[in-house]
């Protein structure tokens, strides 16, 4: 038995690790694209609730999306990741309660005043348990959510061609 190049032996698997090389290229690089998309919605989505909170006088208005402790932006584009994709919710009330954890998980706690420094919020409550302002909220955030995904993509460079 010859493993000689007439057979395509050594040649083969040089041109099957060239084509693997490339194919995770592309995938490193399709990997960084959808990063660079999902932080996009999430600074969209994020700084649109907190324009909606200004708006609305709510008492807790969060601070810009560049003074956010790295946990919580690493959460929170889990989040837009996932709203923006097929496993998305609609639910205000679901939402409210995935936050909830993931705030429980950063170490937040309930408390009738909110304080930044101190980790209390005294939104983490049950969904049934929040006024109107703050269901409100949540309504926008599943809106903003929604028009992330759908009108937040990438787009090819035309002018390459």
């Amino acid at each position: 038995m010859s493993w000689g190049h007439e057979r395509g032996g050594w040649g083969n698997a040089h041109r099957f690790d060239t084509s693997l090389r490339r194919q995770q290229a592309e995938w490193k690089e399709e990997k960084e694209m959808n990063k660079q998309l999902t932080e996009s919605r999430a600074i969209f989505v994020y700084e649109g609730a907190r324009l909606a909170a200004i708006a609305a006088n709510a008492p807790i208005v969060p601070v810009s999306w560049e003074e956010r402790e790295e946990p919580f932006k690493k959460q929170f584009l889990d989040v837009i990741d996932r709203q923006c994709g097929d496993q998305r919710s609609q639910s205000p009330e679901e939402l409210h309660g995935s936050w909830m954890q993931a705030y429980f998980a950063m170490g937040w706690v309930y408390g009738t005043e909110y304080d930044r420094e101190k980790k209390i919020h005294p939104d983490l409550v049950p969904y049934a348990d929040l006024g109107q302002l703050e269901r409100d909220k949540d309504e926008v955030f599943v809106a903003l959510c929604e028009i992330a995904r759908q009108w937040i993509y990438e787009v090819e460079n035309e002018l390459a061609n």
